[in-house]
């Protein structure tokens, strides 16, 4: 039996919220579903997106916090994140750029290796290895797209549940 839900939340920009959010997701859905496993994918997959929602964010004018969104229908879940940029930040350049590259691999396993492969190889400074996506998209066994709006970029992970 598939369950259908919606989460929809409003979330202020601080590191704490995150740990509460990864949390209550995982209780909330391990209340709900028998795969324990794979709660606490979505619940890693939830945290590590508010961790870069919070990381990458404009948080410098009345941007006081971002968007949560979980939606389950049939056998998918998307988990978005939406919080506000700005646009001309290379950092949204980066974020399109690496989910492009993501989508060349035939999985997300072959992905993760690959990325792996080239830190190891490639001296880089701390923080800047740009293997965050890759982990997200092997462990969660979800898909990564994202879309900008304005002055708001949304990150959109989809999983089967």
């Amino acid at each position: 039996m598939r369950h259908q839900f919606s989460i929809d939340l409003p979330v202020r920009n601080e590191w704490a919220n995150v740990d509460l959010l990864r949390t209550s997701i995982l209780n909330c859905f391990t209340a709900v579903f028998n795969d324990v496993d794979g709660c606490r994918s979505m619940a890693m997959v939830v945290g590590e997106l508010l961790e870069n929602a919070i990381k990458y964010g404009a948080w410098s004018g009345d941007e006081r916090g971002f968007r949560l969104k979980v939606v389950g229908e049939e056998n998918l879940a998307r988990i978005t994140v939406e919080n506000p940029i700005e646009p001309t930040d290379p950092t949204i350049a980066d974020l399109m750029a690496t989910l492009a590259w993501l989508q060349k691999f035939s999985s997300a396993d072959e992905a993760y290796r690959a990325r792996l492969l080239e830190v190891a190889a490639t001296p880089r400074e701390l923080g800047s290895s740009k293997l965050g996506l890759a982990r997200i998209s092997y462990e969660g066994s979800c898909r990564l797209s994202a879309e900008v709006d304005g002055k708001m970029v949304r990150v959109t992970a989809e999983m089967a549940y």
